[in-house]
């Protein structure tokens, strides 16, 4: 059966997979966003439905704000043993501070999640993996891959033990574990995150190794190709109720020559099969847009979901921002956009290139201001939004790391009763309009999509569509915003 590529568009990358009976479970890295760690379902590979956060609490963990994009929740892997969920990741750059590799679990996937179990190795993107005698393995990247037994109750871990350097390409990282016929597999991401990411594996009769590298290295990867898709790497493997076996990994969809990316980076699937005890990876070791394998399922699964996956920066946030039965009420602190702290922020992430994305303001706005943004971090957004100072007036700004300018201000001359912030995108152009009263809507400026891409201004996130107020005075003024939408054009 065809499928279409990605199975997760926009910001989902290092996805990491399990499968319990006949279900599917998927997680993502979330970085400095909060709720960290979403946890989606499927049935059939290709329809997936969120169902909940690995962090959901404060209290869990702490998120850096130190520096955006780059720092938080890395590289997350999801595994079913022993009848118990496990998700096991690294919140950077805790990393030596007892706060950094991590443990959570859950005995029922749709309830809450553990309190962290800390553990006390160095490096990223940890891994389980339980042998037959349910020996447990942590797998570790730090320079190299390193393996170490980890009691799952206390995070305890035994000497630890390097077992491969990879093929020689940079970045030997992201790690997992997997036996077949005898092997154990080892598969591992090189060359970086962007452009010249791959997939390689090596195997051993032995799960301490020695390994031996697959001559046919890399077993997938679009480096060095003109496909509409780059930078495939970080992968896991599944194997489904009827004996076959998928990857998911993360990709990227440039928009333009120079090649840069706005969605961030999203998770794709891949059917295997395997071949002299080496798996082969999609279209000779490449990804595709449109693939076909053999699903699991060939209905379409119902996606539910009741409403947007909101997320919010660093954690921090509650006493800015609670949820109304249509929209959000916001309580203006004196952060803003441009400042790596809490704030009344939320967004949801950009998955569509051509879409349409508005909120309406319901309440009068005493101070401050409160807008619509295209949000990448505190040094590249863009927003339309209305502002109370000694008159009242619609903006439009942008900034563009050092440089930022209001593009254009317009005086409003009578208090509306509400106004409608809206924001519209194609693969080249961000474009601000308003509405208000029900009147017309009049466009107020537009951006370039390239100045918010990653290779501009980010690292490792992708575009949040976002509403926010600020306001210097901190006066408590409540605001109300409602008739969210955001849809695919």
């Amino acid at each position: 059966m065809e499928f279409k590529n990605p199975i997760l568009p926009g910001f989902h990358p290092d996805p990491s997979i399990c499968c319990v009976d006949d279900d599917f479970y998927l997680v993502t890295s979330t970085f400095e966003y909060f709720p960290g760690l979403p946890i989606f379902h499927s049935k059939n590979l290709i329809d997936w439905t969120l169902i909940g956060h690995g962090i959901e609490r404060e209290s869990q963990l702490t998120l850096s704000n130190k520096n955006p994009n780059a720092f938080g929740l890395y590289a997350p892997t999801i595994r079913y043993i022993n009848n118990r969920f496990y998700i096991i990741c690294t919140n950077v750059p805790h990393i030596g501070q007892g706060t950094g590799n991590f443990i959570i679990w859950t005995d029922d996937i749709k309830d809450v999640w553990s309190d962290p179990i800390w553990i006390d190795l160095p490096g990223i993107d940890p891994s389980l993996f339980m042998d037959d005698d349910g020996t447990v393995y942590y797998t570790g990247a730090d320079g190299g891959i390193f393996l170490t037994e980890i009691d799952l109750v206390t995070g305890e871990t035994t000497e630890r033990l390097d077992i491969w350097a990879g093929t020689g390409a940079a970045d030997p990282e992201g790690p997992h574990i997997y036996k077949k016929n005898g092997y154990y597999y080892l598969m591992i991401s090189e060359g970086g995150t962007s452009y010249g990411h791959m997939i390689v594996m090596a195997r051993s009769k032995k799960i301490t190794g020695p390994y031996e590298a697959f001559e046919g290295n890399p077993v997938l990867t679009n480096r060095s190709s003109n496909s509409p898709i780059q930078a495939i790497g970080h992968s896991d493997l599944v194997q489904d109720a009827n004996g076959n076996w998928w990857a998911v990994c993360l990709g990227i969809r440039p928009i333009a020559y120079p090649r840069a990316h706005l969605l961030g980076r999203e998770t794709f699937l891949v059917p295997i099969v395997w071949k002299r005890d080496w798996p082969v990876f999609g279209e000779e070791g490449q990804v595709k847009e449109i693939m076909s394998g053999p699903l699991p399922q060939t209905i379409k699964q119902e996606i539910m979901r009741e409403k947007l996956d909101w997320l919010t920066l660093f954690g921090g946030n509650a006493p800015y921002i609670s949820e109304t039965q249509s929209g959000f009420e916001l309580v203006p602190s004196n952060n803003n956009l441009s400042d790596s702290q809490p704030m009344a922020w939320i967004g949801v992430r950009q998955q569509h290139f051509n879409f349409h994305f508005s909120a309406t303001l319901v309440t009068p706005l005493v101070n401050g201001e409160i807008g619509v943004t295209a949000f990448l971090n505190p040094t590249h957004h863009y927003e339309i939004y209305l502002e109370r100072d000694s008159v009242l007036s619609l903006n439009f700004r942008r900034r563009i790391g050092s440089l930022w300018k209001t593009e254009k201000t317009i005086l409003l001359v009578k208090e509306p009763k509400e106004v409608t912030f809206i924001l519209e995108g194609t693969p080249s152009t961000y474009k601000f309009s308003y509405q208000v009263d029900q009147e017309e809507i009049e466009r107020i400026g537009e951006g370039e999509t390239h100045y918010l891409t990653t290779e501009v201004g980010g690292v490792f996130t992708g575009i949040m569509l976002g509403i926010y107020a600020s306001n210097p005075l901190s006066d408590g003024n409540r605001l109300r915003m409602e008739k969210i939408n955001y849809y695919e054009k």
